[in-house]
């Protein structure tokens, strides 16, 4: 919690003082990817852990650097790269993680490139907040392991495994329907909503795909209990943007209210989704908005936005979820 609400606050600071809020939002953003980072049991395991998200991170950066446009072209490429990360996930558990998390940070760096004509910049910001949160989490953890407040017992040992039978295994679920239902799922509901973003270009349906991605898990399930969490808490989420935006907020408050908000994430997530949600939601908005005030029309479509995206992955579940029981069914 601390080096997360430290690691957000201090970039948007030291931007404020310089009279470049805008920069400091986007480094922000950087810090914002690496907050989910696990708290490790000693230096190595830490290390271990950051430098799996920063893969995910700097992949997913420099992928949606070479993609984002204005084009069809880039939406396509945008869903074939979300795809093959989802059909790499399937190698092994820790692959998974990694895909998963390339996934959401491909999605939510897209959206923000597509906007900006200064994409190197835009790289350079992002992995500068991402390394500033990272050191702050090895200085933490450290220090709070030293003065043992940090005991975390060591996982159970897993059973080595070749990497030739994992690729064997791998190749051998995707000779049926149930090995391929997690990416065609994702690119169903990536396609809908590049399709439904190109038709109403006029409103904000990024969203669609960004929430597409947090719902649209691996493990199919008709009706996961987290659509439902994070519709209403979107809804909520949304409601308490329109009271904090309304109007430009002084640098200190903006401060104050993303290191409390981004702090909480890491409490939330693991407690209540429905509350990481809801706290979650300002949050990204404030980000991907700079600071500025937010008209309640463009709060209205990201609502909506987050309602369909929803809608999308439990219609694509639905019907995958009927077509595996068909196909798994004796003839």
């Amino acid at each position: 919690m601390l080096s997360v609400g430290l690691g957000m606050a201090v970039p948007i600071l030291l931007a404020t003082s310089a009279g470049r809020l805008p920069l400091g939002m986007v480094a922000t953003f950087g810090a914002f990817l690496v907050g989910n980072v696990r708290i490790g049991r000693n230096l190595t395991d830490q290390l271990q852990a950051l430098s799996g998200i920063y893969a995910a991170v700097l992949g997913a950066v420099i992928a949606a650097a070479l993609i984002a446009g204005e084009s069809w072209w880039a939406d396509v490429g945008m869903i074939v790269l979300a795809c093959l990360a989802a059909l790499t996930g399937g190698y092994s558990r820790p692959m998974a993680v990694a895909s998963g998390r390339f996934i959401v940070f491909l999605i939510m760096v897209f959206n923000l490139m597509e906007a900006s004509p200064h994409r190197g910049g835009l790289l350079v910001l992002i992995a500068l907040g991402a390394l500033w949160t990272g050191a702050l989490v090895l200085a933490f953890g450290s220090a709070f392991r030293a003065a043992g407040w940090i005991s975390i017992a060591p996982p159970p040992a897993a059973p080595a495994t070749a990497a030739t039978w994992k690729f064997r295994r791998l190749v051998q679920t995707l000779k049926s329907l149930p090995g391929w239902q997690y990416p065609l799922r994702l690119a169903l509901c990536l396609g809908a909503a590049s399709m439904i973003g190109w038709y109403w270009p006029h409103h904000h349906f990024h969203w669609i795909a960004l929430t597409v991605t947090l719902l649209c898990h691996r493990q199919l399930e008709a009706l996961p209990v987290k659509v439902t969490q994070r519709a209403l808490g979107a809804t909520l989420g949304v409601a308490a943007t329109g009271l904090l935006v309304s109007q430009t907020l002084e640098p200190w408050i903006l401060v104050c209210i993303i290191g409390v908000l981004a702090s909480l994430g890491p409490w939330l997530r693991v407690r209540n989704y429905l509350a990481y949600t809801a706290s979650m939601t300002p949050l990204i908005i404030l980000l991907f908005d700079a600071g500025r005030p937010v008209e309640l029309a463009i709060l209205v479509d990201r609502l909506a936005a987050t309602l369909i995206g929803a809608a999308l992955v439990i219609a694509a579940n639905m019907l995958f979820a009927k077509l595996v029981a068909s196909k798994m069914q004796p003839a």
